[in-house]
């Protein structure tokens, strides 16, 4: 009888213990997640969607995050950085996310999970103001192209090979390059260069026509939960007037 109860004793101290340690895990787990930061990588050379305001990051990416931060109870902290570095240190986990108008790609699909949309853009052309035979993607054959490392305009001009592709690291490095004329003209995402030809009297915009491109928020595979947190957040802003109001604060 008493080894039976001593049996009982030590059978019941060791799921006391183990009831204790879960708890403990548990409670740790909580207050690990709730105390993250999650890292953001966005490029603050791509306006309006990223840019230094009196060097502070600003711009309608930066504004689209915090209200996704505010409503999922997130803690985020911003990484500015070049747009053709954001993948890789997403990869290594230097970022946690990004924002930072990437369209969504099959290849990009390969290596990252994506949040749904939360902006639809598309390509465009820049040619300086002198420029009257550019008009449409056609005639851009045989011509000197700036296009932005690691954008959609880039990944498609340096696959036409009748155009010879000028890689910049920045839009605004780009933009330079053509008041100058050392290029003929520049593709890139419609909202960036609408601004670019705004304050930049010697180049003007080509709208052709070109395909859709859906923009959104960029997460490693894994982070399954943090993905769910983003979408939800997306989800409330569409819904409740506040993308509305960010529309119309940064693309006036």
């Amino acid at each position: 009888m008493k080894k039976i109860i001593a049996i009982f004793m030590i059978i019941f101290s060791l799921i006391l213990s183990l009831s204790c340690n879960n708890k403990t895990n548990s409670s740790e787990s909580m207050e690990n997640t709730e105390d993250k930061i999650i890292y953001v990588g966005i490029d603050a050379a791509f306006p309006p969607f990223g840019y230094l305001d009196n060097g502070n990051i600003a711009g309608f990416d930066y504004d689209i995050m915090n209200e996704i931060a505010k409503l999922t109870d997130m803690k985020v902290e911003f990484n500015q950085m070049q747009f053709a570095g954001l993948l890789p240190a997403l990869q290594t986990k230097k970022i946690d996310v990004i924002i930072a108008g990437m369209t969504v790609t099959e290849e990009r699909k390969e290596f990252v999970n994506f949040s749904e949309t939360y902006y639809v853009s598309s390509q465009v052309i820049l040619v300086h103001r002198d420029n009257n035979d550019i008009t449409n993607f056609d005639n851009l054959e045989g011509k000197n192209v700036g296009t932005v490392i690691g954008t959609t305009g880039d990944v498609v001009m340096t696959e036409n090979e009748k155009v010879n592709t000028k890689k910049f690291d920045t839009g605004a490095q780009a933009v330079l390059s053509l008041k100058e004329k050392k290029i003929d003209a520049i593709v890139f995402d419609k909202e960036p260069c609408k601004n670019f030809a705004k304050y930049n009297e010697e180049i003007k915009l080509i709208d052709s026509d070109s395909v859709q491109e859906d923009y959104a928020i960029a997460v490693r595979k894994e982070d399954i939960s943090l993905l769910e947190n983003i979408n939800r957040g997306i989800s409330i802003i569409m819904t409740n007037g506040t993308y509305e109001n960010l529309i119309e604060k940064n693309f006036k």
